[in-house]
């Protein structure tokens, strides 16, 4: 008995088990099952508007790249941008979930318009036009530059005198200009040509005065005119460009000189005054200069010295001079034979003849020894009245003449700057003055290459 009673819940424990194998089986057939037919799917907003649901947000990525391309093919002269409210999703993952993508598309397209737009260009505040973007802008910026910069110099900095600016418009695509024309009217102003034709009785400075222009803009504009020539019938160009934009450029000049040398003199009394001899020869050296020049549209403004180096120094020349006076012997260094001389006829041709030496006044009548010598003449000679002539027994000799009183006589020595005598108007003279010449050998110099420079 006890036996067939444990036998029978033996049998009920299998039957609940085998039950619940079945069980769990089923369900997790079921589960698969459901698992494999789960969708993912993501509802597309439009803003706060449901539009539909997609299987995958890159279906709207796709669309929207695809249509900003067709919006450039349509519209390549403007920047061009798709309007639409914020795109957002949300992903849902669901049993046989439903998704259409074309419908979503669909209404995409509907909520989607493509805006156009442009750079405008403005001058000190005044709009010039529009281009496309800001490459466009400054492609053309650039080429209006680079007509005023010399590719051959170190340009430090070129720059518009004007304001320019530029600002993103929303525009129609019509709304974008030329470039070449804008080009043109950076370049002129807008100025439109103006031509003349000469009438009977013009001249350059009344047509000028006529149409409110310089004189040299008409030569400039019309280059065949030769002085001030012009004919009845021709016709000039008076047209006077005003550029919208002035170019202001710096650049760098560099050029190298020579340095001269200087002279240091070294006193010696064994030798003759005036006579020199070089110890050391002098070298020059050389300098590099460098200029900053400064140019409005291509104009020379200004040009300043920006920077001096010493590339290599000059070296001096070393030089005796001799000191040592010997009487009646000229150093061959001539001083002026009056005071404070002012010239009032020079050496050469003078009134259809040769005038062979310098004429001078002065407020002081005495006449000086212009160098030392010996007196070789003293005494009226034709045409100089009294005169003296003084041997520097070193090749050259010095006359005065048309003296009122020779101070002097003949074979004596006189030295540099002592007085000869007094300033007057003997022999063929006009007025009281000092007839004064240099001669080398028998040839007459001039004098003003032997004597100093006049002081003020």
């Amino acid at each position: 008995m006890d036996y067939i009673i444990g036998w029978k819940k033996d049998r009920w424990l299998v039957v609940g088990l085998s039950f619940m194998t079945v069980l769990v089986v089923f369900f997790s057939f079921a589960y698969v099952y459901m698992m494999n037919h789960m969708v993912t799917r993501y509802q597309v907003f439009v803003g706060t508007e449901r539009i539909g649901a997609v299987n995958t947000t890159g279906v709207i990525q796709d669309w929207l790249r695809w249509k900003q391309e067709q919006a450039k093919l349509q519209y390549p002269g403007v920047q061009t941008e798709l309007l639409v409210k914020d795109i957002h999703y949300i992903q849902e993952r669901e049993y046989k979930a439903t998704y259409d993508n074309a419908q979503v598309l669909e209404r995409l397209e509907q909520r989607t318009t493509i805006g156009t737009s442009g750079v405008q260009i403005r001058i000190d505040g005044k709009p010039l036009g529009v281009l496309k973007d800001e490459a466009a802008v400054k492609e053309l910026l650039d080429q209006y530059k680079n007509k005023f910069v010399n590719p051959e110099t170190q340009l430090q900095s070129v720059e518009f005198v004007q304001k320019v600016d530029i600002a993103k418009l929303e525009i129609k695509p019509d709304e974008v200009g030329n470039r070449d024309d804008m080009l043109k009217t950076i370049e002129t102003g807008g100025v439109q040509p103006l031509l003349y034709t000469v009438q009977r009785g013009d001249c350059i400075s009344c047509i000028a005065y006529k149409f409110h222009i310089s004189q040299k803009a008409i030569y400039d504009n019309n280059p065949f005119i030769k002085n001030t020539v012009i004919h009845v019938g021709e016709v000039l160009n008076l047209t006077v460009q005003q550029p919208l934009l002035s170019v202001k450029t710096v650049e760098k000049r560099i050029e190298t000189a020579e340095l001269p040398f200087g002279v240091e003199y070294i006193d010696d009394n064994t030798m003759k005054a005036g006579s020199s001899e070089t110890i050391t020869t002098g070298e020059n050296g050389l300098e590099e200069k460098s200029f900053l020049v400064t140019k409005m549209n291509g104009e020379l403004v200004s040009e300043a010295l920006s920077e001096e180096k010493v590339l290599q120094p000059a070296k001096k020349a070393v030089v005796k001079k001799g000191t040592k006076i010997i009487p009646g012997e000229g150093t061959g260094i001539f001083a002026w034979p009056v005071y404070r001389p002012k010239l009032t006829s020079d050496y050469g041709q003078r009134w259809g003849s040769f005038h062979p030496g310098t004429d001078m006044v002065s407020e002081q009548s005495g006449i000086l020894a212009s160098d030392h010598g010996k007196v070789v003449f003293a005494g009226w000679k034709t045409g100089y009245g009294n005169c003296i002539i003084i041997d520097h027994q070193n090749g050259y000799s010095t006359l005065y003449g048309h003296l009122s009183k020779i101070g002097v006589s003949n074979g004596e020595t006189v030295q540099k700057g002592e007085k000869i005598g007094i300033m007057g108007s003997t022999g063929n003279a006009t007025g009281i003055h000092l007839h004064f010449e240099v001669r080398k050998g028998e040839s007459q110099q001039n004098p003003l290459k032997f004597l100093g420079k006049l002081s003020d």
